[in-house]
């Protein structure tokens, strides 16, 4: 018979060195489940964003062809026809923007406030009296960038919620400058009191939230709506 012995070790200790590994290593994966968690979260949210955003343009846009149609209905029976070759070519320049820029994250201001013009320019035809645009924007601050529509979906929602007439006038206000432009209008609401659902504003806010961690700015008194957006 083999006469050899065995021998039984007790199994060494972990040394201060390999705790740490361990303890590192289930910290990084911890961090990177949160990580995981927070992208999805994220890209969830901007989903939704998204989403918001084709319900608004999905409301807005045959709402707007169709109080275009009907001035221009009115301006081609009044035989104004100059005017309304103007106003044909103002519509077609709206939508040749907003089909452009369907995809764009930015654009410069310079751009949103040639189509803001024209813009303008077609809401003065449907209010001769009582509405008017000022402008404050430095050259500097043209090159800066905001998001597609955002300032044209402020003078919106400016027309929608006030009364427009010669006796009260609507003023919207865009002014430029320490990195941010603002529109601002006098408030008078309509007496109908239409129920604003925020998601254009809603759209802004998070578009703004996503791509650069910056706050739009909402401010609302007695007497002034006003809605700060940051140039990018």
């Amino acid at each position: 018979c083999s006469s050899d012995l065995w021998t039984f070790t007790k199994p060494a200790r972990p040394t201060r060195h390999r705790v740490l590994v361990v303890g590192v290593s289930v910290a990084i994966r911890m961090t990177s489940g949160w990580y995981r968690a927070e992208a999805a979260r994220r890209q969830l949210e901007h989903s939704r964003t998204q989403a918001e955003l084709q319900n608004l343009k999905s409301q807005l846009n045959p709402h707007f062809l169709f109080n275009s149609l009907n001035i221009l209905d009115c301006l081609v029976c009044e035989q104004r026809t100059e005017q309304a070759s103007a106003y044909i070519h103002k519509l077609a320049g709206i939508y040749r923007y907003m089909l452009q820029n369907e995809e764009e994250t930015l654009v410069r201001l310079r751009e949103e406030m040639a189509f803001v013009g024209m813009y303008v320019d077609l809401l003065q035809v449907r209010f001769p009296e009582g509405f008017r645009v000022e402008t404050d924007i430095p050259d500097e601050a043209m090159n800066r960038h905001v998001l597609p529509c955002s300032v044209q979906l402020l003078i919106e929602n400016a027309i929608k919620h006030n009364s427009v007439g010669a006796d009260r006038p609507l003023v919207i206000r865009i002014v430029a400058g320490a990195g941010a432009v603002t529109v601002s209008n006098n408030l008078q609401l309509k007496v109908s009191g239409t129920t604003s659902t925020r998601v254009g504003l809603n759209y802004i806010r998070q578009q703004y939230l996503d791509l650069s961690g910056i706050p739009i700015g909402i401010r609302r008194t007695d007497t002034e709506y006003c809605v700060t957006l940051p140039l990018l």
